[in-house]
């Protein structure tokens, strides 16, 4: 445990040492979340909110696909998987008070009898389009 720890930290610090570079231009992070791995989902959204406390530029986490029921806020495992301390709903509601933004894939969303009323507060449905090709916006993919 103490291992996983100590590499969760270098990878850490070296995300953090390479965004300031790499965010310089940077007008954007599309973060494209499409795993159910709880340590993907967990770092994308430490990643994001990482980067919108310390650095002044909108984080987007688009989810499609299998980790599409993790927006329904009433999912039981959702409140069960966690991970340095946080289950999924934390992480995410920490990534929106950090001033992220969480879009889910309208029909990723339908296609898993969900409706707009299933979302935890703050998150919204639509498809990144615009935002995929916007200029200076870096894509991270999990």
């Amino acid at each position: 445990m103490k291992r996983i720890k100590q590499l969760l930290m270098v990878v850490v610090l070296g995300l953090a040492a390479v965004s300031g570079s790499v965010l310089a231009e940077t007008k954007g992070v599309y973060i494209d979340l499409s795993s159910p791995d709880i340590f993907k989902i967990h770092r994308a959204f430490a990643v994001g909110t990482m980067l919108r406390s310390m650095h002044d530029v909108d984080v987007t986490v688009f989810i499609s696909l299998s980790v599409t029921p993790y927006v329904n806020k009433d999912l039981p495992v959702a409140k069960m998987l966690s991970l340095r301390g946080q289950d999924v709903h934390q992480h995410m509601e920490a990534f929106m008070k950090a001033g992220g933004k969480i879009m889910v894939c309208g029909m990723c969303l339908g296609g898993h009898g969900l409706t707009m009323a299933n979302l935890l507060p703050g998150v919204t449905v639509g498809m990144p389009g615009k935002l995929i090709l916007a200029d200076g916006v870096k894509l991270l993919s999990y």
